[in-house]
């Protein structure tokens, strides 16, 4: 007849401080050795042998000419049980000490194109100094609705981008990096716009409209209806690639954030202008999850990219 042993009741009947004893006893193959190993007296391992034999119905080590020798049972349990404590160990174990310079490991971010516009160039020069064995994955992310989920599961480890949920889930952690106001741009040579732009000339104007989600709405659509007013939108894009080039060589008009605005000035012939309606400055925030809230290279990562914010902050001069 075969029988079955229920090694779910004999792992419930164990606990660690017995495991350690067996296999310290296995390694040694001496009661007196293996206490020393463990810090225990001798009778301590004695009693937690017979324990073990009791658990296991074996009696594991059994006594020989050159001295203990372990059972078939204890021979087969001998290797499972050490890798087990190892591995245990090794999960238990204090996190090392992250050093950025020799690290090597991936970090996912979630952006839209204007925060990857304005916060990847500095970053990745940074890391180029300071933690070259370090990439970045950046996925576009612009909806609200999949973020949480996202940094929830590990799929990404940090969305940068504007961030105004008041009803994000519970879990999350968000910081300011930077604040960031509108401007709008025109051709240089624009035959009717000249240093100013006035709201008629403005709502009379063929707009181009840089719409990441695929729809109308956003700050500039608002502020004209609350003055009753609508603007013509000639084209829109879900990115911002191309916008300029449309710019350059049409009589469009874009409204857009002022760091992108004079990025695109010193590469093509564009005049930067100010608004000529109230438009709210917006802030760009990091957002992560609890999961590495306190992971040492997370929160060396969000410690560089607040220090780098400063950059950030004055690398925006005023339209005009």
């Amino acid at each position: 007849m075969r029988i079955v042993h229920d090694f779910s009741m004999e792992l419930e009947a164990l606990d660690l401080n017995l495991l350690r004893v067996l296999d310290a006893v296995l390694e040694t193959r001496h009661v007196t050795r293996a206490a020393r190993r463990l810090g225990l007296s001798q009778s301590a391992v004695s009693h937690a042998l017979a324990r073990l034999r009791a658990t296991f119905d074996d009696p594991l080590l059994v006594r020989a000419p050159g001295g203990l020798v372990p059972t078939a049972r204890a021979e087969a349990l001998h290797g499972p049980l050490r890798q087990a404590l190892l591995a245990l160990d090794r999960a238990l174990a204090p996190p090392e000490t992250f050093d950025a310079r020799t690290t090597r490991r991936i970090f996912r971010f979630g952006a839209a194109d204007y925060a990857q516009f304005v916060v990847l160039p500095a970053l990745m020069s940074h890391l180029a100094r300071e933690a070259p064995g370090v990439s970045l994955w950046t996925a576009a992310a612009t909806g609200f609705d999949t973020v949480p989920a996202a940094l929830a599961n590990g799929e990404l480890d940090l969305y940068i981008g504007v961030w105004n949920r008041q009803d994000a889930p519970a879990g999350l952690y968000e910081r300011r990096l930077f604040d960031e106001r509108f401007v709008c741009i025109v051709r240089d040579d624009h035959p009717t716009v000249r240093d100013t732009l006035t709201l008629e000339q403005f709502v009379a104007l063929q707009h181009a409209f840089i719409a990441p989600r695929g729809s109308r709405g956003g700050a500039v659509d608002d502020a004209l209806a609350r003055l009753g007013l609508e603007r013509h939108i000639a084209v829109a894009i879900p990115h911002f690639l191309v916008m300029p080039h449309i710019i350059a060589q049409t009589d469009l008009v874009l409204t857009v954030a002022a760091r992108v605005a004079h990025a695109f000035a010193r590469a093509l012939p564009l005049r930067i202008l100010a608004p000529p309606l109230d438009l709210a400055r917006f802030e760009i925030r990091m957002v992560w999850h609890e999961r590495s809230h306190l992971e040492p290279a997370h929160v060396w990562l969000r410690e560089t990219l607040a220090g780098l914010a400063v950059q950030f902050t004055t690398e925006a001069p005023a339209a005009g």
